[in-house]
């Protein structure tokens, strides 16, 4: 079943958002708009659990709504910042993170599959954790 974490949306003067994860206080992050915000925040939930779950560290269950909204006053109080009342909640999904391997069968020309062994070698990787590793690379930067 898929788990979904609440996130406030703070809008702060000059039109930027700033998103607070009450389950996640290390997660920082925001935008110069509400959209922009919201994809920053899946970004940020999706790269922190990433970590997590890569590290075998447990992963919180996610707090109800009137908790989040009240952790995200306290953490305003305690940096001295105003809490709008219009302060916007969302619930933003979390990736799935069925880590269990999966062979698979690609066709790869030789002259590349020899590079791509040569650049495994040389970053400790093994062969499918090197293309793994490069297509979730690719994969932040579009």
């Amino acid at each position: 079943m898929r788990k979904y974490y609440t996130a406030g949306f703070v809008s702060e003067t000059g039109s930027t958002w700033t998103v607070y994860f009450p389950d996640f206080p290390e997660i920082h992050t925001g935008g110069g708009t509400l959209e922009e915000a919201t994809e920053n925040a899946a970004d940020a939930l999706r790269t922190l659990l990433e970590s997590m779950v890569r590290s075998n560290n447990a992963v919180p269950e996610p707090s109800v709504l009137s908790s989040a909204r009240e952790q995200v006053k306290a953490v305003r109080l305690l940096d001295d910042l105003p809490y709008p009342e219009d302060t916007v909640y969302q619930l933003v999904p979390a990736p799935s993170f069925d880590l269990t391997p999966v062979r698979v069968n690609v066709s790869i020309p030789r002259a590349s599959l020899a590079e791509i062994d040569a650049k495994a070698l040389a970053y400790g990787f093994t062969r499918s954790a090197f293309l793994t590793h490069a297509a979730l690379s690719y994969r932040q930067e579009n």
